[in-house]
């Protein structure tokens, strides 16, 4: 019975001991591990990455911008993600271009804050990484292993050195994971020139890609949560086609379509007719200022009814655009004899005729060549004649979608907040002054 008591004893000794050591780890695991500062269904955002990409895209703006953008772009991922963007055959090309340049932004930002200089050095950035490699010595050494097959190109040799990086041999299959399969099989077709300007390219390329990998010990984000914001990041771009907000030149796909009953589709031709009405003539006035802070600053005056004479006398460019300040009368194309075609008028002219046909009497700041434009238009007089529907269902139906879907877009995103229970953890913290003189110096 004595045995079986000390017997006893041990095994809750040995069983205490385990507990103590599990609980122990897992205090060290809390204490230890990224804390997050966003949650959601569709992920985290923890201290590592926050301070990483508020060095990389937020540097000098509040933490409430960044949060606010992690709020919108995880819902748009989210709706993405419904509309079936990981199954789009352009997905993948996407990512691979959004992670890329993601790198290479925060590698330029590095580089920066590194030699403290508002520009980047490329050669001294060579040197400071030791990588060495000359571009046309480097292809004919390429251009020699290439192989010509049936149905395209390959290298018969296994390691091509092409430089040193940190003293020791750069070979070519340090650089090709950095490629897409379309750039390294259209690589290997090159002739030597372009394969030099090529290979250029892809070396930089290196080298942002080592930049980088020191960034990541630095700041020691979470690499999946970075990928789900550039996920998030291709998301905004297809989301933006398929709300009408952009073109299929940001990305390769459709615009959600939308029924209409056609009682809703000739009303709505009967609220906008005046658009397809061309403009006669409409009083103006306008000025030039040098930077957008300005000129939104102005443009906010104006909304709130102050007068742009007086900003125009204190801000504009030149003197031309305080007399432009002054209210006097544009003509639209082909009247009072003014040229037919956009072509022969003015940038600005056309500009404020783009305005006033779409009735915008107060439009946004307008950037130029030099400076930032700030209008206001009055007194918009439109040809008079009778317009048919038949003559406009096409832009009415567009008219209506657009319209419709920036209004869906709002409320699909506020869903979407909700949707994913997105929830900021705690307060969120910049990098210290102290974060950023850790960064190595030059």
């Amino acid at each position: 019975m004595l045995k079986i008591d000390i017997n006893t004893r041990a095994i809750l000794k040995i069983v205490i001991c385990l507990c103590t050591i599990v609980i122990a780890a897992d205090i060290a695991w809390w204490y230890w591990s990224p804390k997050p500062v966003i949650t959601s269904k569709v992920g985290n955002v923890s201290s590592g990455t926050f301070s990483y990409i508020y060095f990389v895209y937020y540097e000098n703006k509040s933490n409430t911008r960044l949060i606010q953008d992690c709020q919108e772009r995880m819902a748009i991922g989210h709706i993405a993600d419904n509309l079936g963007l990981l199954d789009d055959p352009y997905y993948l090309k996407f990512l691979a271009i959004t992670q890329r340049s993601r790198a290479q932004r925060a590698a330029l930002q590095w580089l920066k804050h590194k030699n403290k200089t508002n520009d980047v050095d490329i050669d001294l950035a060579f040197n400071q990484y030791q990588i060495e490699s000359d571009p046309r010595q480097a292809t004919k050494s390429i251009q020699s292993c290439i192989m010509r097959e049936q149905h395209g190109f390959r290298l018969k040799c296994k390691n091509i050195v092409v430089g040193q990086f940190h003293n020791e041999p750069l070979t070519l299959s340090m650089i090709k994971p950095l490629l897409t399969p379309e750039e390294w099989y259209q690589f290997l077709s090159f002739l030597p020139l372009p394969m030099e300007n090529a290979y250029q390219s892809y070396l930089t390329r290196f080298l942002y890609h080592v930049v980088h990998q020191e960034i990541i010990a630095f700041f020691s984000p979470d690499l999946n949560e970075l990928k789900q914001r550039d996920h998030d990041q291709v998301a905004r771009r297809f989301i933006s086609v398929k709300y009408g907000m952009a073109h299929e030149g940001i990305y390769p796909t459709g615009r959600l379509a939308l029924d209409f009953p056609d009682t809703v589709l000739f009303n709505h031709f009967f609220a906008i007719q005046h658009r397809f009405l061309p403009v006669q003539t409409v009083q103006v006035q306008y000025s030039v200022f040098e930077t957008m802070d300005i000129a939104k600053m102005v443009y906010n005056k104006l909304h709130d009814g102050e007068s742009l004479i007086r900003f125009a006398r204190q801000y504009a460019i030149n003197d031309h655009f305080v007399k432009t300040a002054y209210p006097h009368q544009l003509s639209g194309y082909g009247v009072n004899g003014m040229p037919s075609h956009p072509e022969e008028r003015a940038i600005i002219d056309n500009y404020l005729l783009d305005a006033a046909h779409n009735n915008h009497l107060l439009p946004h700041p307008h950037q130029l060549d030099r400076g930032v434009l700030v209008a206001q238009l009055s007194n918009l007089e439109r040809e008079d004649r009778k317009l048919k529907y038949r003559d406009y269902q096409f832009a009415v139906r567009r008219d209506l979608t657009l319209k419709t879907l920036k209004e869906k877009y709002r409320i699909d995103v506020e869903d979407a907040v909700h949707d994913i229970e997105w929830q900021l953890v705690k307060k969120a913290q910049k990098i210290s002054n102290n974060k950023k003189d850790m960064i190595p110096k030059r």
